[in-house]
């Protein structure tokens, strides 16, 4: 408002604000006005007066009148005439600041050019800060860092999901820190030979096997680690094997013959290189058993529904000996769940688990 403004003019600017419409009927306003000052009823002035309050809004920028020359605009038996409805007009946003300028440090360099908003200032300052501070960082869970950092163990969470980190401006590499592996149940059995890790697909062969590996004298079974993948699960939970002790020396994978189960262990794979650790290799004894048995066993897959060339792609994770009825399999499109391999059979013949002890 400008210099003192009038009582009314206050009240009837606030009633505006109330508002949420933008052309007000003058009626609305007038009762308002009433309520305000009662003695406009009745007053000889009482038009004058509120024409004034109306002029001191149409001053301070709050409202727009109907043009002068408009026949329906203004109730010209007054005196002086009053608008018969009033604009209102929506304030200027107040002007955005200028960011300021920052010199940041040589790894936001790239982040500081992307930032305009103050969330995201807010967000380098504190890893700016972090990086004077720590200079030679120990990596950490990424829960861990956030809290460092921004007093929240969740928040890199969320920030993880902004263009800084889209961008790849900031990564969560450049904060040292990593999300935690999933784990997965696990069991070391003693045995003999080098240690290995046979990971299965399904909870009840992980029973089964487990069970199996039990019954055997220890000079007869493979020293293993058996773990329950968890189906897809998996491709997360392979993170976790550096965690296992003893360290094992060769990984396998046994699963459902499926285009999803193989694709899982297809995408482990992959990940397992990535890490560093040995190749993760089919457990030949149990894939061949299936396969043995495949006529009377199989029944549809409703996962193969790709192309012969991603078919392909997964048999190759096969060896050479073992690709062709894989390849028969999975173009007829049929499947062998892994629980054909179960306690029964492993207690006639035990063969499929004793032949991952290598002792070489």
């Amino acid at each position: 408002m400008t210099n003192a403004p009038s009582r009314l003019a206050l009240g009837l600017a606030e009633r505006l604000g109330e508002l949420t419409g933008k052309r007000v009927d003058i009626e609305v306003l007038l009762g308002h006005a009433r309520r305000i000052d009662p003695g406009l009823v009745g007053d000889p002035e009482g038009s004058a007066r509120f024409r004034a309050a109306l002029e001191e809004l149409l001053a301070d920028g709050l409202v727009t009148f109907p043009a002068q020359g408009s026949r329906t605009g203004w109730d010209r038996r007054a005196v002086p005439a009053i608008p018969r409805w009033v604009m209102r007009n929506t304030p200027a946003p107040p002007a955005r600041a200028k960011p300021r300028a920052r010199v940041w440090p040589h790894a936001l360099e790239e982040a500081g050019r992307l930032a305009t908003r103050e969330d995201e200032y807010m967000v380098l300052e504190r890893i700016a800060a972090w990086l004077r501070d720590d200079p030679r960082p120990v990596e950490v869970p990424v829960q861990e860092r956030s809290l460092e950092l921004f007093g929240d163990e969740k928040a890199l969470d969320r920030y993880a999901k902004t263009r800084l980190f889209a961008s790849g401006a900031l990564s969560l590499e450049l904060l040292a820190c990593y999300q935690p592996p999933l784990p997965f149940a696990s069991q070391h059995i003693p045995g003999r030979g080098r240690t290995a890790l046979l990971v299965v697909e399904n909870l009840a062969t992980y029973t089964s096997f487990i069970t199996a590996l039990r019954r055997l004298p220890e000079r007869e079974r493979p020293d293993l680690h058996i773990a329950w993948g968890h189906g897809r699960e998996f491709n997360r939970s392979v993170r976790s094997v550096p965690l296992l002790v003893p360290a094992p020396a060769r990984l396998y994978y046994f699963g459902d013959l499926d285009v999803a189960g193989i694709d899982t262990a297809v995408k482990a794979a992959a990940e397992s290189a990535i890490l560093g650790l040995p190749p993760l290799l089919p457990a030949l004894g149990c894939y061949a058993f299936l396969l043995a048995g495949k006529d009377a066993w199989s029944g549809p897959d409703s996962s193969n529904s790709g192309s012969g060339a991603g078919r392909a792609a997964l048999c190759a994770w096969f060896p050479e000996r073992l690709r062709p009825a894989v390849r028969e399999l999975l173009e007829s499109r049929k499947r062998i769940p892994q629980e054909r391999l179960g306690s029964h059979a492993l207690h006639d013949d035990p063969g499929p688990l004793t032949s991952l002890a290598e002792t070489s």
